[in-house]
C-alpha cells in the first residue's frame, strides 16, 4: 500500500466534490435545450428584432440564480458568440465591434464576474434571467484589443425540505478581442 501526500488527496476529494454537484445540479435544473443565434445566409433579409424593454421585478432573479431582477420583454440581437459552461473550450477569439453573450445556467446562485483584462464594455442589464434560454445572461461588446478572463463563481440553489450540498462552482472564461 502506498502513501498519497496531502495535496493530491485534496484534489482527488475536489475532483470527486466537483463531480458530485455537477450530478446534483443537473438533476435539480433538467433538461436545458438551447439554440444560438445566427447570421442569416448571405443576401436573406433579416428582420429587426424588437426593442427589448426592461422593467424590474423583486426577487425575480434571484428565483433562478440570477444577480439581476430586471425583466428583458423580447430578446436583443443575436450575439456574434455564444458563450456557456460546458461547451468543451473556455479560450474563445472576437474582432472589434462583436457582441459576445454568456450564458450561465439556471439552479446556480451566480456572483461576479470577477473580470481581469481590458477590451470588453459590458451591457446592461447585467446578469438578468432568460426563461426562454433558461440561463442568466450577459452581454459584452468587444471594444478594444486585449485578453479578457471572465470568472463566475456560484452556489447551488438547494430547494425547500431537499438536502441539498452546499458546494461552489467556478466557470472561468477567456475572451480574446483582435
Amino acid at each position: 500500500m502506498h502513501a498519497m501526500n496531502a495535496p493530491a488527496q485534496k484534489k482527488w476529494i475536489f475532483f470527486v466534490c466537483f463531480l458530485i454537484t455537477g450530478a446534483l445540479i443537473l438533476t435539480a435544473c433538467g433538461t436545458n435545450s438551447t439554440t444560438t443565434g445566427s447570421n442569416p445566409p448571405t443576401g436573406t433579409a433579416s428582420t429587426p428584432s424588437p426593442t427589448p424593454t426592461i422593467q424590474t421585478a423583486r426577487g425575480y432573479g434571484a428565483t433562478y440564480g440570477c444577480p439581476s431582477d430586471a425583466v428583458v420583454s423580447a430578446a436583443p440581437t443575436a450575439a456574434s458568440i455564444t458563450v456557456r459552461p460546458g461547451q468543451g473550450h473556455t479560450s474563445f477569439s472576437v474582432q472589434q465591434g462583436n457582441v459576445v453573450e454568456v450564458q450561465m445556467p439556471f439552479g446556480i446562485a451566480w456572483r461576479g464576474p470577477a473580470i481581469s483584462g481590458e477590451g470588453l464594455q459590458l451591457q446592461s442589464p447585467a446578469g438578468y434571467a432568460w426563461k426562454p434560454g433558461n440561463a442568466c445572461i450577459w452581454r459584452y461588446t468587444a471594444k478594444n484589443a486585449g485578453t479578457v478572463k471572465l470568472t463566475f463563481v456560484g452556489s447551488v440553489l438547494c430547494k425547500q425540505n431537499l438536502h441539498c450540498s452546499l458546494a461552489e462552482v467556478i466557470d472561468e472564461f477567456t475572451i480574446k478581442v483582435g
